[in-house]
């Protein structure tokens, strides 16, 4: 057939206050999914067609610009029938017939609405195409085998009046006028034409695999739509063909003509197989969705299927003058059917989604049916004045639609969510008449009866087209909305304001500048330590920070910051140069202050390892030149001795070896030979850098006596 625990970083005893290298990484806030802004009031707003499409829509429909207005009921009538995918309409309007499958039946059932009869069953598993005859005849076309029953609407009686050369028979039209019959083929594309006495002769052969639908153009020619090339047709009653459009899909699916004006629904597939592995393949089939070479066909009730395609449909008018202009997209999905009513207003079937959707003759589209089964799969117009028929697949049914009466057309909206536990406030919403709406409130992602019990607008008032009122369902994550609408009244936008629970900003680490290595070869000190915040902000609240210290033993803390102003960046320079060498513990305490009210503020305390501030600089002691040998001892109040170099007369630097072999104390004996060195006075300059690179130097004058 066609077819969302604290980490603590424990530092090294030492950590430098340094320029910030190459290897240090500001972490500052943490980049995390985009969820809702700061935690403060906010509203879901409904003005779009796309807003209101994706609620619920009970003898309503979305209009253009973005609004709900009474529209369309529907009363279901089951078949016994997998699907229903042909219809027709009696002679004078008052009886429709479904063609269906599997197996291969014919009901008939009133066209105002009614229980479907069971007219006829046929021996093919599939009702192809339906047309009327005579207000006694209707003929029926089925798959495989490409056979036409006559069948007596009276009696149900049938028997077969044609056998055609192909594999399918895709479409009928009946000409009164001439008592002549067509049918559009598979797999071979024709035109096959049949007379009053059913004498079959060829009209036309298309340059394609298969014609799939067929209508009346109203001046005694043929429209016909193609698959696998998707071209539009025109074929004179003898024979002449001209191609109107070539469309860049797979199939021209259904035809309804409004005057000179034709519509068409195109479908593109990919990703499925078809169901015949033999004849279609080899012709060429890319993906269409249909039953060849002989197969039985399979049920569209039984979607979603391995291997069943993914599509996108398009309905088109085509002007007198030959203009193209799309009308209706479907994304995803495939249309299926479409019907002209006498105001000029084009109605299209969707086969993926069962839903149907109007063209109005100013081109405006409006979703007005939304079946419990997928797939709506063909139209018929109903004895109603402004009615139709629809048969579904998934299962077989026939629905009566018709206009809503006032307590019939509803609206449920869509289920909003606050992202976490939340506060609802005030609904507002636009409209041509005060409307009552009710709410309920729940904490899981679909209601079921842990929900609130729907209940009114609290304090409901309506004045110059606003309506508003207080949400009276209980706190919490979800919430829906739901609606009558009275008739010619008008639902154009809804608002609803919620504050969800504020969420504590958390300091989940606290990092450093990296110490420095002691192969560093240029090494600097600063005064200044840099701090960098990791922050777990899941509301994206605006942030503010606190930044204290103070002495491992000391109890009181110390401002970081020289001003009153907050720290607004999880970074911050902290300059240690007025703080005496020693370990320091730092506090930041980070608060969502600058996005909530002063009540609703929440803070978070973190308290860091401990770190080193280490600014003073190495001394040295115990001195001693005996030419050609230096010692002494590099000594550093904070941190340990981390190198130990001389230098001679200006020269380059040597390093200068520590008596234990290790530079791991602040207290270092060393010695080191000098250079063979002419006699003489010769300068020696000894330095000494700490753990924090902070360097001390001490200069000697050094004789070397002659030989």
């Amino acid at each position: 057939m066609y077819d969302g625990r604290l980490k603590m970083k424990r530092l090294s005893t030492v950590v430098r206050s340094v320029v910030c290298c190459a290897a240090v990484v500001s972490v500052g806030a943490v980049a995390l999914p985009k969820q809702i802004g700061a935690t403060t009031t906010q509203s879901f707003v409904q003005s779009t067609v796309e807003d209101f499409e994706e609620g619920e829509v009970t003898g309503t429909l979305v209009t253009p610009p973005g609004q709900v207005e009474p529209g369309f009921q529907s009363k279901r009538f089951a078949v016994d029938s997998a699907f229903l995918w042909s219809s027709a309409i009696s002679t004078d309007g008052k009886t429709a017939f479904f063609g269906g499958g599997d197996p291969g039946r014919v009901f008939a059932v009133d066209s105002a609405g009614g229980t479907p009869k069971l007219l006829a069953e046929l021996p093919e598993p599939w009702i192809t195409a339906l047309v009327v005859q005579s207000p006694e005849v209707l003929l029926a076309a089925t798959t495989p085998g490409a056979k036409l029953y006559s069948i007596s609407i009276k009696s149900g009686k049938w028997k077969e009046v044609a056998h055609l050369d192909t594999e399918h028979i895709w479409s009928l039209v009946y000409d009164q006028s001439t008592h002549l019959t067509y049918a559009a083929t598979g797999v071979t594309g024709k035109v096959v034409l049949i007379d009053a006495q059913f004498k079959v002769k060829v009209l036309w052969s298309a340059d394609d695999q298969h014609l799939v639908s067929l209508a009346s153009d109203g001046h005694g020619g043929l429209l016909a739509g193609s698959a696998e090339k998707a071209i539009l047709f025109r074929i004179s009653a003898n024979g002449q063909a001209r191609a109107l459009a070539d469309f860049e899909s797979q199939e021209v699916r259904a035809i309804a003509t409004v005057g000179e004006q034709i519509y068409v629904a195109v479908n593109n597939f990919e990703g499925g197989e078809s169901d015949d592995k033999s004849s279609t393949k080899e012709k060429g089939a890319k993906g269409i969705a249909l039953v060849t070479g002989g197969n039985s066909p399979a049920a569209p009730g039984k979607l979603p299927r391995p291997g069943a395609p993914k599509a996108k449909g398009a309905v088109y008018k085509i002007d007198s003058d030959g203009s193209i202009e799309s009308v209706l997209t479907l994304s995803q999905g495939y249309f299926t059917s479409l019907l002209a009513d006498k105001a000029g207003n084009v109605f299209a079937a969707a086969g993926s989604e069962g839903k149907v959707y109007r063209i109005d003759p100013q081109r405006n589209t409006s979703l007005v049916l939304d079946l419990p089964e997928r797939q709506a799969l063909t139209l018929l117009p109903s004895s109603l004045a402004t009615g139709f028929l629809v048969g579904s697949g998934d299962a077989g049914a026939v629905f009566a639609v018709g206009p809503a009466a006032a307590a019939q057309a509803g609206y449920l909206s869509k289920v909003f969510d606050g992202t976490r536990f939340a506060k609802w406030g005030q609904l507002r919403y636009g409209s041509n008449s005060a409307l009552s709406l009710e709410t309920r409130s729940g904490n899981t992602a679909k209601p079921d009866a842990t929900w609130s019990a729907w209940a009114s607008l609290a304090a409901p008032s309506f004045a110059a087209n606003q309506g508003e009122g207080r949400i009276a369902s209980v706190a919490a994550r979800y919430l829906q909305y739901r609606l009558n609408l009275p008739m010619k009244a008008v639902l154009r936008d809804v608002s609803v304001a919620y504050r969800p629970q504020n969420l504590r900003a958390r300091i989940s680490d606290l990092t450093f500048a990296d110490p420095p290595s002691p192969s560093t070869e240029k090494r600097e000190h600063s005064t200044l330590l840099k701090l960098r915040f990791k922050v777990e902000n899941a509301d994206n609240d605006s942030l503010s920070y606190r930044l204290s210290y103070k002495r491992e033993a000391d109890k009181l803390w110390r401002s970081m910051v020289p001003t009153d102003e907050p720290v607004t960046k999880a970074e911050y320079d902290w300059a240690t140069d007025t703080v005496p060498d020693g370990n320091y513990i730092v506090r930041a305490v980070v608060s969502d202050a600058p996005s909530v009210s002063q009540n609703d503020a929440l803070d978070f305390t973190f308290i860091s390892a401990p770190v080193l501030v280490d600014n003073g600089r190495p001394t040295f002691s115990n001195l001693t030149s005996a030419a050609p040998t230096i010692s002494g001892r590099a000594v550093d109040t904070a941190s340990a001795i981390s190198a130990i170099d001389f230098q001679v007369d200006g020269g380059s630097w040597h390093a200068a070896s520590p008596t234990d072999g290790l530079l791991d104390q602040k207290d270092e004996a060393f010695s080191f030979r000098l250079p063979q060195l002419p006699a003489g006075d010769h300068a020696v300059a000894i330095r000494s850098f700490d753990a924090a690179n902070n360097l001390g130097v001490v200069h000697l004058m050094v004789n070397i006596k002659a030989p």
